[in-house]
């Protein structure tokens, strides 16, 4: 009888995941004396590295990335890319049609309906068409710099950087998507700083929001930094905005003077920033800046500084005589200027009542005289 042999029962170990893998290896589980000693050495670097700049804001931001519905977010008001935009309650035509004296931005529509004299209108409008130029290239790319927002409440969340990215997507797909934001916690506090920074960076910002973003940043890091603003103004601010010295130099220079700068940028009587400062420079030399300052305002244009200077008297102010450019058409008028009493000519010209101390005075009446010569 021949006697059947059981066939050997193989065991196969069951696959270790991936997870278990990382976990041993991190436990140090089944590693070699040498490699276990380089993953203590790793951790041990990791964890001297870490104690110098963990809490430093670039590697400890309070911040997550998630998906948010697009009406939940809001524009703020107080961010120089805001926009005076008024969104319909419903997504229908006859809705969005009934806008008035705002900024319209629906799923297709951006336009400008404030009225004419409003003063923002031609920054809106510019404002817009660079709007929309981005659309056009979110339509064939990726948002690469997500829209910062805070989080208020659950479907109210503010915006800490990106209005143009926001105005955008909602232009093209409307308020009914989820878009990829950044999302604080607890509104920083050190929003105007974070919106400076990446506003400031832009060619287009208009002198008037430039110097409004500057001005809140600034008090934002006097609040933030108050011993240290004291100390050493300069270097806290161009440290914490990322500016140079010259522009730091010229916008705190017309950040002094604001209240009466402001207007003036806003109303177009001033249009560079460069422009102005170099212009109260020259009048605080002549201690006269605030004065020089107001009168731009009321007179509601943009005049060069000059000192004040005593006025001029009449008369010795100009010492040459610059002869008119009278075409003489006769040389009888030149003989008879130069061989006549031309004074008892009826030329028209009063002659008792002419300066001859005065040489626009003679100036004119030569201009006069040779033209009434030449007839």
């Amino acid at each position: 009888m021949t006697t059947t042999k059981k066939a050997r029962r193989r065991t196969v170990g069951k696959a270790t995941s991936q997870e278990d893998l990382i976990s041993q290896f991190e436990s140090g589980e089944g590693v070699s004396k040498k490699s276990q000693q380089m993953l203590d050495e790793l951790k041990e670097r990791d964890k001297s590295k870490e104690s110098e700049v963990h809490d430093d804001p670039l590697f400890k931001t309070p911040s997550e990335l998630d998906r948010v519905l697009m009406d939940y977010i809001q524009p703020q008001t107080d961010n120089p890319r805001y926009l005076p935009v008024t969104f319909a309650k419903k997504a229908d035509e006859e809705s969005i049609a009934a806008l008035q004296d705002c900024v319209v931005c629906e799923k297709g529509v951006l336009e400008n309906r404030l009225a004419k004299d409003n003063p923002r209108y031609d920054a809106v409008n510019n404002e817009i068409d660079e709007i929309k130029g981005l659309a056009e290239t979110l339509k064939h790319s990726e948002l690469v710099h997500p829209i910062s927002v805070w989080r208020k409440n659950m479907s109210d969340y503010g915006i800490v950087a990106g209005h143009r990215r926001f105005y955008a997507i909602r232009y093209l797909y409307g308020g009914l998507i989820k878009v990829k934001v950044k999302i604080y916690a607890e509104k920083p506090k050190n929003l105007n700083v974070l919106r400076h920074i990446e506003n400031f960076s832009r060619s287009d910002l208009t002198p008037p929001d430039a110097l409004q973003s500057y001005a809140k940043a600034v008090q934002e890091l006097v609040s933030l930094e108050a011993a240290q603003m004291q100390e050493d103004r300069i270097s806290v601010v161009t440290s914490y905005l990322g500016i140079s010295r010259t522009s730091f130099y010229r916008y705190d220079k017309l950040y002094e003077h604001i209240n009466i700068v402001l207007p003036l940028l806003e109303n177009k009587v001033v249009t560079s920033i460069v422009a102005l400062y170099e212009e109260i420079k020259k009048a605080e030399e002549n201690q006269d800046a605030e004065r020089y300052l107001t009168s731009l305002k009321e007179a509601g244009k943009f005049i060069k500084y000059l000192p004040e200077q005593a006025p001029k008297k009449q008369g010795r102010a100009k010492k040459y005589i610059t002869m008119p450019k009278v075409k003489v058409n006769q040389t009888s008028a030149i003989q008879r200027l130069l061989t006549e009493d031309v004074t008892k000519l009826e030329l028209g010209i009063d002659w008792d009542n002419v300066n001859f101390d005065d040489v626009n005075d003679v100036e004119n009446v030569l201009k006069v005289l040779l033209t009434s010569l030449s007839k």
